[in-house]
């Protein structure tokens, strides 16, 4: 078969991440009875961003449908222990739709996000520059969508006066999202 012809699926956007960054450090794979995806993790000497970048692969199978899917992808300073396991998570449920997340969308787990953080939230993003560009195929799209961690008081401020709000607050009081130590911006 002509891959123009083939849809998007994971190995496909394995070898994406791989175009971009070369191959990952470590992969961990999950499986449920119905779906497996993984959680590919990138050092910041092969990104050239200047954190971990961790990246799903096949979310996409059930996030959306055969027009229009995606993928999350965050970074972090350091790679934290139990950071695939909420990654997977959100790699089966996004938030909890089934749909391609808007951004500014968030979700709460019910388990911290990594080992020695309080962060429970996920926020989804576009995050104003595109650091994955976007996968076509005949009419179908595949989105990377940026995940930022969020602490209960960042959610409830976003909650009550927005996703620019909250973004105008973390530039102003210079928040380093990316930073797996980092603390509540309040």
């Amino acid at each position: 078969m002509d891959t123009s012809e083939r849809p998007i699926g994971p190995d496909d956007v394995e070898a994406h991440y791989e175009s971009l960054w070369g191959k990952a450090q470590d992969k961990r794979v999950f499986r449920t009875q119905t779906n497996a995806f993984s959680i590919l993790t990138f050092t910041p000497q092969q990104t050239d961003e200047g954190v971990f970048l961790f990246a799903t692969v096949g979310a996409s199978q059930v996030m959306g449908d055969r027009d229009r899917s995606c993928e999350f992808f965050f970074g972090l300073t350091t790679s934290p222990k139990g950071l695939p396991d909420s990654l997977a998570e959100i790699a089966l449920d996004g938030n909890g739709t089934g749909q391609v997340p808007d951004s500014g969308d968030t979700t709460t787990l019910a388990f911290e996000l990594w080992e020695g953080t309080s962060a429970r939230s996920y926020l989804f993003t576009d995050g104003g520059d595109e650091i994955v560009p976007h996968l076509k195929r005949d009419g179908a799209l595949v989105e990377f969508i940026q995940l930022v961690p969020l602490f209960a008081d960042e959610l409830e401020y976003k909650k009550k006066h927005g996703e620019p709000a909250l973004w105008e607050h973390f530039e102003e009081n210079e928040v380093p999202y990316w930073d797996a130590q980092r603390v509540s911006a309040f």
